[in-house]
């Protein structure tokens, strides 16, 4: 029979509680709602408060965390249907996948990997250069900031950097969340997942 140290034991024990306190609703749907709004917010203040602009690119990874606020009250609306609620708890997680790829896609133009779309290019009527008129409409929605440039960067890394892990974190606690309760860590290592229950 093999025999495991108690260390392990004590610690799988400790991933076990952490599991099913954490990864199931509603404290799930509440952490994803939590940090959606406060990824937001924090988008908000930065550019509307200090100035940091956000290209086109930005944007777009704003919605998935708007998407996540939405679908986490609705899981935490029908939290009692289990079956429900996982599966929105999984679409969420999708979203946060995508909106990682988004963010290392952005990256890449950061660094001239590759070309950005073609909405990231400025229209000169921003920048004062363009000779030709321009409607009020056309110069409202034109980008101010091309998705090549970095204007705020954090410990050496810029806001695009930082949603990857933001983006793939959410998306693995959301996958977990959805996946459900780990009833035990099976051979002191290997986590079984307890099914969803009918409604």
């Amino acid at each position: 029979m093999r025999a495991y140290h108690p260390a392990m034991s004590g610690f799988s024990s400790f991933l076990l509680l952490l599991h099913k306190k954490l990864f199931v609703m509603p404290m799930a749907g509440l952490a994803l709602l939590a940090a959606s709004v406060g990824s937001l917010a924090t988008a908000f203040i930065a550019e509307h408060f200090f100035g940091v602009e956000a290209c086109i690119l930005c944007l777009y990874q704003r919605v998935p965390y708007a998407l996540a606020a939405f679908l986490a009250i609705v899981a935490l609306a029908v939290q009692k249907r289990e079956r429900q609620a996982r599966m929105i708890l999984g679409v969420i997680a999708l979203g946060f996948f995508i909106n990682a790829g988004i963010a290392v896609f952005h990256s890449g133009v950061e660094l001239h990997w590759w070309a950005g779309t073609d909405k990231c290019d400025v229209n000169p009527a921003v920048l004062g250069g363009a000779g030709t008129p321009i409607s009020r409409e056309a110069l409202m929605a034109a980008p101010r900031v091309s998705c090549d440039e970095i204007n705020f960067t954090f410990l050496g890394f810029t806001m695009a950097n930082w949603n990857i892990l933001a983006s793939l974190g959410l998306a693995v606690f959301a996958l977990l969340a959805a996946l459900g309760p780990c009833v035990n860590w099976g051979s002191g290592c290997c986590c079984r997942w307890e099914p969803p229950k009918k409604a």
